[in-house]
């Protein structure tokens, strides 16, 4: 393929903080793309105005603004995947950012195997002001080779491409989308999907970084994330079994209740865990050893000592304070 196939398409919401280095490090490449589309995603602060000046001091690389009303992220990714000419599509999100030879390794890799037509790689995660760092996976034997998922493998292959990694085939792509109301989970939903019919490849080295800037337009509360994950589960259960449902269930609630900031809505949530799927999880990328018992164990800690706070320089056998139930704070969202 050559240089000049690949379109880069950005959601942008409220960005003008760090949209100029998601930009940069897509111009900085080694191998350029043809176009980068940002959306700006109904932005109410300097954004726009921002990727206009960028757009007139890009030499070599067009940038283009379209602006929406906001709709979030799956709406303006398929934006501009509407709107760009490439033949194949990258993304990026406005507050992360590119290793300068992420494209450079995914068109060698094509090179080698042109049969593949999704490609995805591992990235970095960053706090805002700290180091980045590589994230611990288990090796599940996914990298650096050819992969043509069936059924529940293409489910596990989906769940672990990063959309900032992600090369996409147009004529792969079709007609598929990303689905508005599953944020932030879409992403994994379309991956999901593409993975059970194309050749997938996923490159070992970290091509990219994720930034973990609160409240920017794919970050969401760990429980809308974790609801809107089961709701992908189900909506690809032609692609597992029901052994395979229930123990992903169980897995993506897990996560919920090793991230919650309640111990009480965590227990439940490790309660319901335990029920969907009592055994060790297997072939999961980032799940430690007996890590439910362990969390389970910090989470009850945590909820006694609560209980047991003193008061008025008395022990309190039971607070009097009530955790909000599991069901309100699903509904708070």
């Amino acid at each position: 393929m050559s240089t000049a196939e690949i379109s880069v398409i950005i959601p942008a919401f409220n960005a003008e903080s760090t949209i100029t280095a998601a930009i940069h490090s897509v111009l900085q490449q080694t191998t350029l793309p043809l176009e980068i589309i940002v959306v700006d995603d109904g932005s109410t602060d300097q954004t726009a105005t921002v990727v206009k000046q960028l757009s007139e001091s890009s030499l070599h690389v067009p940038v283009r603004l379209i602006r929406q009303p906001n709709s979030r992220t799956a709406a303006a990714r398929n934006r501009g995947i509407e709107q760009s000419s490439g033949q194949w599509v990258a993304f990026l999100d406005a507050d992360d950012y590119w290793e300068t030879d992420k494209l450079t390794r995914q068109v060698e890799t094509l090179q080698r195997h042109p049969e593949v037509t999704l490609l995805a790689g591992r990235y970095l995660n960053q706090f805002p002001g700290q180091p980045a760092e590589l994230p611990v996976w288990r090796d599940l034997g996914i990298f650096d080779r050819v992969l043509d998922p069936k059924e529940t493998d293409a489910f596990q292959i989906g769940t672990v491409m990063w959309t900032g990694t992600v090369l996409v085939k147009r004529t792969s792509l079709g007609t598929h989308r990303f689905v508005s109301g599953l944020e932030p989970a879409e992403d994994r939903d379309l991956w999901i999907r593409l993975a059970a019919s194309q050749c997938v490849f996923i490159d070992s080295h970290p091509l990219a970084t994720a930034v973990l800037e609160p409240g920017s337009i794919s970050r969401s509360s760990i429980a809308v994330d974790c609801q809107n994950m089961l709701q992908v589960i189900d909506r690809n259960a032609d692609l597992t079994s029901f052994a395979s449902r229930r123990r992903w269930r169980s897995y993506v609630q897990y996560r919920w209740a090793a991230n919650d900031p309640s111990p009480a809505v965590g227990i439940q949530l490790l309660m319901r865990s335990f029920l969907q799927w009592p055994l060790p999880f297997h072939a999961m990328p980032s799940v430690k050893r007996l890590g439910r018992i362990k969390r389970l164990i910090v989470l009850a800690t945590k909820s006694h000592r609560k209980l047991a706070k003193p008061t008025d320089g008395s022990v309190c056998l039971k607070s009097s304070h009530q955790e909000p139930s599991l069901q309100h704070r699903r509904a708070a969202g």
